[in-house]
């Protein structure tokens, strides 16, 4: 550069800008450099001093910052850079330097000298011409947009990514290489930073999917970056598809986890874990790895020629050592047993190599992998692994199984060498043994080491002396039993005897004595063995086994981890032991009982997850043994030995020892012994309590089917007496008596609402009543405290109301005292409801508190339903049969009826005709309009609610006839539902008139109620009382003889004889006329006639 350039560079990054102001100092003394935090900074700067450049970095501003300052000074130049990353927090936001930055500062510094030469185009520090030619060569996709996401640029490698060339790509929105759901979100973004400057996403890399010419989706790589271009704002996106990689990664991932499933495995499998359990872990590792539903180990048996599964995942367990497959081409498992290669399908309706098995079939299996144990020719059986979904299997899915397979084998092998190896062991066991041998004569001819050690006797004592010297005289005469013995053809004959030693004290051993020929004689062998030990290890089991039945009465945890601790130490003789066990809600193991000298155990020992002994040993599963502590761990530890016995998912048993190798083989296994029964205990421990918990809910479950059987038997006996009942008066008393003649019910009684005076009055009553409802009074009125009980909030609400507990329920204050002293404890009040209309209300009590629950309440809330349907069937009952009747005639008037409404609008006329209950439930009426067109008419009928469907029927002079179904909600239908039965309704110049027929024994107060809450102005204009006696069968043909003329009659009654009314038919109208002699339309017109009669007479009288 020439001459000293002036160049101020603006950065919210201070740290940034000291160090890029000691570097030109240092290193471009050409460049005087400063540096200030903010637009408004830079703009006093410029107003002040000669600035040549300002160079701007993105975070402080865009396009409109530059401009500001270029109004500021038009002769300074403002160049923004484009995006480096240098000292930038993840967040985008200002901040430190991180470490280990200089070359990006250096780097910075050299772009910020790029854009201050003279000749710097103010493109952002971007070099178009060498970007450009740069970006043609990339083998990764550049793609340049607009801040409106059109295309600028696209080099050629975005066509091997996308499908597109960059020539398609150029001009179009960026968002055609998207997702519609990512397109969106693009769109957004784009908008959102330009609106706040802020990024929601990391520039540096970003992971998406494209959308492929061809549809497909393609897994991205992106790098984002910003630039200014003369003063155009552009965004350049580095593409990488990276979809072989994620595949890879995917591979990779299967990997790892077939991979720890072998390594886990293979860790188990060196160990001494039962070869059953072992081959459970192995399917569930398998099913798991491969992430499949079934997998199954099956053993060959060649004597059956069959396989039995021996270890399963996903079948029932019950299948395990007793289902069995064919071999060979019978089955998958049976084909595999004939290659050595791995058999992998991935169709099995398809497979042609083999047939199908019930495992598989029941399994509805699709495909898997099956792989050999052993050898082709030394076969063991056979591991496979199955799903019902169909997937492909790669290489190393079959790798895997087929390595698992290796493993069960060479466990199953080094198993059974293990059982040679332990014969061995016990043969040359019994040589380390002292051996000796006797002549005929009972003198030692021959002893080994371990026989002198034993005895302390040098072997020089021993040669040729008699055996009564280290035997004594009794055991000496004992000999000379097993001598005869041998004699008389034992071969081999085994005693225990407590053996003097040469140093005065004894031991107890076992001697194992054969025949030794001698030439013509015969001596004897022994084989004597030290059993100390074994005594001693008896003696503890012997109190061990004392303790494993006082386990039996354990009943906790806390009991049986006691138990446990106090033998350990009572009977093992350990110095310090103790029960941790897991504790689910910490994760950890918690000391439960100890008996430990000192307050805390080591942190070594019990420290936390992952460092602790006992937490390995019970993550592990596996018995630990340290012989010295503090070294073996390298741990600050007061205790040298110890012993950790995993509990299974319980917990974990410790025992330590101030003393270095405190424990033996012996003190292992006794542990290891008191462990699995400390197991056991655990599990009968949590059985029994699953029990208590299954008997409990058994209990419980009986008792509530009891209380449905009650419930049920007393809701069948209500309902017979209901249907039997006569009167409103039998069906409220019978509701009362069947409900307190069982259950816990201790007295019922029923209640009517007066409506005019708000009082419930009891009606009918059983059980324990002592003169109760002498003592009270009831009342709807919520502002009273007779009405803010359970019977006025039944009537108010129209919902049962419950007092579980009448001692301590406020709402029950007022008649507390009186129902406690008859017993009642609880209480329950059912509304009859029927129509939306209160028939009365239920009072239930009872003995006991806490008697009406969830399920007691729905069957009483169903009963007073069925009391409801129950009450108006009566009344609708005892109006079609009633002699004596009651006709209500009612006035209204006023337009808020629609009917009335419509007839004053239109001065039409209204006549009701008569109403139909059809088959489905639906009231159907008939009735005539006067003076309007049927147009007109059936327009306003459609657009009442209740009126369901409407039509003409016919026309008659100046009226109509309509038919109409009413819904549910209709007042007609509120009215015969009550047992209402409507004779007349008319409607005319703005005023109604609504007679009804009630039975006598209705209450008329209930209808007049009814009127008065449906229309806003009505009045009961008369009360009729009507006797209309039942017509009686010959009054009733008496009145059709006299209404039907002589011709009427004789027609008809050819007609009926002739078969006329059959179907089909038997007789035609103009056979009939033939035969009386006249012409067939006259015939049709007296049966027409005389039809008419008939039914007029049924359904109009």
């Amino acid at each position: 550069m020439s001459g000293r350039v002036r160049v101020l560079y603006v950065t919210p990054r201070r740290v940034v800008g000291r160090l890029l102001e000691s570097l030109f100092a240092a290193e471009r003394p050409d460049v005087s450099f400063s540096f200030v935090t903010g637009v408004d900074a830079a703009r006093t700067a410029v107003r002040a001093e000669r600035i040549d450049r300002v160079v701007l970095d993105p975070a402080v501003g865009g396009p409109e910052s530059a401009s500001e300052l270029r109004r500021e000074n038009s002769d300074v130049r403002v160049t923004t850079i484009a995006n480096t990353g240098v000292g930038r927090p993840p967040d985008g936001t200002g901040g430190q330097l991180p470490r280990g930055e200089p070359d990006p500062v250096r780097a910075l510094s050299r772009r910020i000298e790029d854009a201050a030469a003279p000749g710097a185009v103010t493109d952002g520090g971007v070099e178009t011409d060498h970007f450009y030619a740069l970006a043609e060569e990339l083998s990764d996709g550049v793609i340049v947009i607009d801040t409106d996401s059109v295309v600028q640029f696209a080099n050629p490698a975005v066509e091997e990514i996308f499908g597109y060339s960059p020539d398609e790509l150029v001009g179009e929105s960026l968002t055609k290489l998207m997702s519609d759901d990512l397109a969106e979100r693009h769109r957004e973004g784009i908008e959102s930073y330009l609106r706040d400057g802020e990024r929601h996403v990391d520039w540096n890399y970003l992971e998406l999917t494209g959308r492929h010419r061809d549809g497909s989706d393609v897994v991205l790589s992106v790098s984002f970056s910003e630039h200014a271009v003369d003063d155009e704002v552009l965004f350049t996106g580095v593409v990488r598809d990276i979809s072989d990689r994620k595949r890879r990664e995917s591979e990779l991932h299967d990997r790892i986890r077939q991979q720890r499933a072998l390594s886990t495995f293979s860790r188990h499998a060196l160990g001494d874990e039962p070869l059953d359990d072992l081959m459970d872990e192995a399917v569930e590792l398998v099913a798991e790895a491969l992430g499949q539903e079934y997998a199954g180990v099956l053993e060959y048996r060649p004597d059956s020629d069959d396989l039995l599964t021996r270890a399963v995942a996903g079948w029932p367990d019950d299948i395990v050592d007793s289902a069995a497959i064919g071999t060979e081409r019978d089955s998958q498992a049976g084909y595999t047993l004939l290659t050595e290669d791995p058999v992998v399908t991935e169709d099995l309706t398809t497979e042609e190599r083999f047939s199908r098995d019930e495992l598989l079939e029941s399994a509805d299996a699709t495909g898997g992998i099956s792989a050999l144990i052993g050898s082709p020719d030394d076969p063991w059986g056979v591991l496979g692994s199955h799903d019902p979904e169909p997937q492909s299997y790669a290489d190393h899915d079959v790798q895997f199984v087929q390595s698992m397979a290796h493993i069960l084998a060479t466990v199953i092998q080094r198993r059974e060498r293990e059982r040679r190896l332990e014969r061995s062991e016990a043969m040359l066991d019994a040589v380390g043994d002292g051996v000796y041998a006797l002549d005929a004569d009972s003198q030692f001819v021959a002893v080994n080491d371990a026989y002198v050690e034993l005895t302390g006797y040098d072997r020089e004592e021993l040669l040729g002396e008699h055996a009564s010297k280290v035997t004594g005289p009794s055991l000496y005469e004992d000999s000379k039993q097993i001598q005869a013995a041998l004699e008389g053809g034992e071969d081999v004959v085994t005693t225990e005897v407590t053996l003097p030693t040469a140093d005065g004290e004894s031991i107890p051993v076992e001697v194992r004595i054969t025949p030794l020929a001698l030439g013509d004689e015969t001596g004897r062998v022994g084989v004597v063995r030290d059993v100390s030990e074994r005594k001693h290890r008896e003696e503890k089991l012997t109190s061990l086994n004392e303790m494993f039945r006082s386990l039996a009465d354990a009943e906790t945890r806390t009991e049986i981890c006691q138990c446990g601790v106090d033998t350990a130490v009572e009977v093992l003789g350990f110095p310090n032991a103790a029960v941790a066990l897991y504790d689910d809600d910490a994760n950890s193991l918690v000391p439960t009982v100890r008996r430990w000298d000192g307050e805390d155990i080591d942190d070594a020992l019990l420290g936390s997850r992952a460092e602790g002994v006992a937490w390995q040993t019970f993550v592990e599963s596996e018995t630990k043994q340290y012989d010295e502590l503090r070294s073996e761990l390298d741990a600050d530890a007061e205790l040298q030995s110890a012993l950790t016995v995993p509990l299974g998912k319980y917990g974990v048993f410790i025992a330590a020892s101030p003393d270095r190798n405190a424990f033996d083989a012996t003190d292992r296994s006794l542990a290891d012994m008191l462990s699995s029964n400390l197991r056991s205990a655990f599990d009968r421990s949590e059985r029994e309590e699953t029990l208590r918990e299954q008997r409990n809910d058994l209990q419980a479950k009986n008792r509530e089917l009891e209380r449905v059987n009650r419930l049920n038997s007393v809701i069948r006996e209500i309902t017979k007496a209901l249907t039997q009942a006569s009167s409103k008066e039998d069906v409220m008393q019978a509701v009362c008596s069947r409900l307190t003649e069982s259950g816990p019910y201790r007295f019922a009684w029923f209640g009517t609402h007066d409506t005019a005076t708000d009082e419930v009055r009891p009606e009918a009553w059983a059980g324990v009543e002592e003169g109760y409802l002498d003592t009270i009074d009831v009342n709807a009125d919520s502002d009273e405290p007779e009405g803010r009980g359970p019977s006025g909030r039944a009537i108010r609400t129209r919902e049962i109301q419950v007092q579980n507990d009448l001692l301590g329920d406020p709402p029950f204050d007022p008649w507390r005292e009186q129902a406690l002293k008859r017993g009642y404890r609880s209480s329950a009040s059912v509304p009859v409801v029927y129509g939306g209309t209160l028939r009365g209300v239920l009072n239930l009590y009872a003995g006991e508190p806490g008697i009406f629950d969830e399920l007691e309440r729905a069957v009483l809330s169903e009963l007073g339903e069925t009391i409801g349907y129950a009450l108006n069937a009566l009344e609708q009952k005892q109006a079609l049969v009633s002699e004596r009747s009651v006709e209500l005639d009612f006035r209204i008037r006023g337009t808020g009826n629609p009917i009335l409404e419509f007839v004053d609008q239109t001065d039409a006329e209204f006549e009701f005709e008569n109403a139909v209950q059809r088959s489905d439930g639906r009231l159907h009426v008939f009735f005539t309009i006067r003076d309007r067109s049927p147009e007109e008419t059936l327009e306003f009928l459609r657009n009442i609610p209740w009126i369901e469907s409407v039509r003409l029927v016919t026309e008659r002079d100046d009226e109509y006839l309509y038919e109409c179904a009413l819904s549910d909600r209709s007042f007609l239908r509120s009215l015969m539902d009550r047992g209402a039965m409507p004779k007349t309704i008319t409607a005319t110049e703005g005023e109604g008139r609504f007679v009804i027929r009630l039975p006598q024994s209705a209450d008329v107060r209930t209808f007049v109620d009814l009127f008065e809450d449906y229309y806003d102005d009505v009045d009961l204009v008369a009360r009729r009382e009507h006797d209309e006696p039942v017509m009686t069968r010959q009054d009733f043909e008496s009145e059709l003889d006299e209404r039907l003329t002589e011709r009427q009659a004789e027609v008809l009654r050819t007609a009926f004889f002739s078969g006329f009314f059959e179907w089909p038919r038997e007789s035609t109208a103009e056979e009939i006329a033939e035969a009386l002699g006249v012409s067939q339309p006259t015939v049709s017109r007296h049966i027409r006639g005389a039809e008419r009669t008939l039914f007029g007479l049924l359904f109009e009288e």
